[in-house]
């Protein structure tokens, strides 16, 4: 047996299938951070869902935690997400096909503004009243340094509520954008800095003490990148990361480097999101979400209309992607959840489609809506100077015997395919066991694979337990 060079590693689906056709779904790089193990990466499952609680109304809009407290836009209502897995009403909001927004000056002010339907909202946090403030131009809100802050996309126009009273808009505090001839489409504060993505490019703005309004653009802090989707631009640590557009062209994923953009997504994730375009999907409605779970930030792209969701994992600097399975499509389909709030210590995120939140977790195994999470990873080309390969055996190199009591999953199965004409077309499908509950010693091996000169593996999983896959074995020669 041989060790299976790059079984362990991220998605990257090239122009040419000949190129690179792998795939990761629904597991993520992790690299062992010591030099003393065999193996040194491990491919380990994304986070499970499990119902936390559900409206009558749908879809969730957008969630946020404050001081302990958490908020949801479900449909046209403001509810208040109880730690006791119910939830209370606290108004009617407008809605549109846009998600809603969230900040807050609770020290100062007692109060989070929340935008949904193009309106600004105040909810008193300690009265529990909502209040209409914003009857229109309200596409994004943020806070800053006392000030509530909104966004008219319509108008690219930055609108300011007085110091520390979300309450009070005095029409004369707006900025409109001359530094551009795109207008602004998204918001976002990030390192006490205000960043306006236009359509092709983008400025950042700060405190600058200056009267009657106090924020002005940065000397210099102008690049050459805007944004392709509004929603697509959150914060992940002390930076910002966004779906990129500019005169050239859309379709890049970037992070912010200081007042730099620094491309992260690769040429295969870019091939894919173009692709959408190409094909008649919009990539304009793309919500982005971050959260940081055992060590690992991710940033979170989901693409409703085209159908997908790609993962950049800033641990490794590598991609993956999520999908919920459509058992009658045979497909994945865009990842459910759409939105996150950090909780009494939970992991919140809301459903894209339905008016459910689900608690998200690395130790739960089912997918949002209680279906099965169906994993996937499609291996590298393995060929030598276009000769035969025999092929033995194949082996994964997991945790084995950690089956379930009953149920689906007490004989957990692995299926094996493969390729032999590069990635084109793939096999029937090889299942094998990977032990039932407390089999430790059970190896996941399938034997007398055949031959081929450039074959590609697949391995599918979908019972509810702990998928850890450490790496994989060829027992191979190289002849007729």
């Amino acid at each position: 047996m041989m060790k299976f060079p790059g079984f362990v590693g991220a998605s990257y689906e090239s122009q040419s299938v000949l190129a690179s056709t792998q795939r990761c779904v629904n597991w993520y790089v992790e690299s062992i951070e010591i030099g003393s193990e065999p193996f040194q990466t491990v491919l380990y499952p994304t986070p499970g869902c499990e119902s936390f609680v559900s409206a009558s109304e749908s879809p969730v809009r957008g969630m946020t935690e404050q001081n302990g407290r958490c908020f949801a836009v479900i449909g046209q209502t403001l509810y208040e997400v109880n730690a006791d897995k119910t939830l209370t009403s606290r108004g009617t909001v407008a809605r549109d096909a846009s998600p809603a927004t969230f900040s807050a000056n609770v020290d100062a002010g007692d109060e989070i503004f929340i935008t949904s339907g193009d309106k600004g909202y105040i909810l008193t946090l300690s009265t529990n009243a909502l209040t209409e403030e914003i009857s229109s131009g309200a596409s994004q809100g943020e806070f800053l340094d006392g000030f509530f802050l909104a966004l008219d996309a319509s108008t690219s126009t930055l609108k300011i509520s007085e110091l520390n009273d979300g309450k009070t808009w005095d029409a004369t505090q707006i900025a409109q954008r001359t530094a551009g001839s795109d207008p602004w489409q998204a918001l976002v504060v990030t390192h006490r800095d205000i960043w306006l993505f236009g359509k092709q490019t983008t400025e950042v703005w700060y405190n600058a003490g200056t009267s009657p309004f106090p924020f002005g653009t940065i000397p210099g802090a102008f690049l050459e990148q805007g944004i392709a989707a509004p929603f697509s631009a959150v914060r992940l640590g002390n930076t910002v990361m966004w779906l990129g557009s500019s005169e050239d062209g859309a379709g890049i994923v970037w992070m912010a480097n200081g007042y730099e953009p620094q491309r992260v997504s690769t040429h295969a994730v870019e091939v894919a999101i173009q692709g959408y375009v190409r094909n008649g999907s919009s990539i304009s409605d793309a919500v982005a979400f971050t959260y940081q779970e055992d060590g690992h930030s991710f940033y979170v792209l989901n693409f409703p209309e085209a159908k997908a969701t790609w993962v950049f994992d800033s641990a490794t600097n590598l991609w993956h992607e999520r999908g919920t399975w459509n058992i009658d499509k045979v497909e994945f389909e865009a990842w459910r959840p759409q939105f996150h709030a950090y909780f009494d210590n939970k992991h919140l995120v809301g459903d894209r489609a339905l008016g459910t939140i689900y608690e998200m977790s690395n130790v739960k195994y089912t997918d949002a809506g209680g279906g099965p999470m169906r994993r996937l990873r499609r291996t590298p080309h393995l060929s030598a100077d276009n000769e035969y390969l025999v092929y033995r055996a194949f082996q994964l190199e997991m945790e084995t015997g950690l089956g379930l009591t009953s149920g689906q999953g007490s004989d957990p199965q692995a299926m094996l395919r493969w390729s032999d004409d590069g990635g084109e077309t793939f096999g029937s499908e090889h299942w094998t066991s990977v032990g039932k509950r407390g089999d430790y010693g059970m190896r996941a091996i399938w034997r007398r694979l055949g031959r081929g000169y450039n074959r590609v593996y697949e391995v599918t999983v979908s019972d509810p337990i702990p998928w850890r896959l450490v790496g994989a074995y060829m027992d191979v020669t190289r002849g007729a």
